[in-house]
């Protein structure tokens, strides 16, 4: 009884220490430090080039991995089909409303989520193209095609932003 009492002890701690040798999920993107969205190249310590298990490296472990889409909590990685980044979206994803957190990425021109739709044409001017989505028509997309860039509006701010990266 004693060694299997000893036995279930030692289990423990080595699950418990091989927990934390790895990132915990996120942690990146719950730091203080503001992630930094530069348009068509990165979106903080993502960029273009980057594999997968970079992106884990960086990120930890997503919250979903489905069908190429490494999803955390206000990023989702989408990779191509040989498993290199294509792009990124940085979101709010908060249920009441959009939120004012610069944590959540902003470009060097100080556009980020909350930012206003006047806000965003005063930085980058007139969008290359603007469409509406289809699931929600009153939900706006300003396309920046020629920086890669798409922000997309709700209620006039930005709720998404999508760093599409050059090929």
């Amino acid at each position: 009884m004693k060694s299997y009492t000893s036995l279930i002890v030692v289990a423990l701690l080595i699950a418990s220490l091989s927990s934390c040798s790895k990132k915990p999920a996120h942690e990146v993107l719950k730091s203080s430090t503001v992630m930094v969205i530069e348009p068509g190249v990165s979106i903080g310590p993502i960029h273009s080039g980057m594999t997968m298990k970079q992106v884990v490296t960086e990120l930890g472990e997503p919250n979903k991995n489905q069908d190429g889409i490494l999803m955390y909590s206000n990023v989702s990685v989408f990779l191509t089909e040989d498993g290199f980044v294509a792009h990124v979206f940085c979101f709010d994803s908060s249920t009441n409303g959009v939120s004012t957190n610069a944590s959540l990425g902003h470009t060097k021109e100080g556009i980020g989520i909350g930012s206003s739709r006047a806000d965003v044409i005063s930085a980058y001017g007139e969008p290359t193209a603007t469409k509406h989505e289809n699931v929600h028509k009153e939900n706006e997309v300003l396309v920046y095609e020629t920086i890669h860039l798409q922000f997309h509006i709700r209620d006039g701010k930005v709720y998404l932003i999508a760093v599409y990266f050059k090929k």
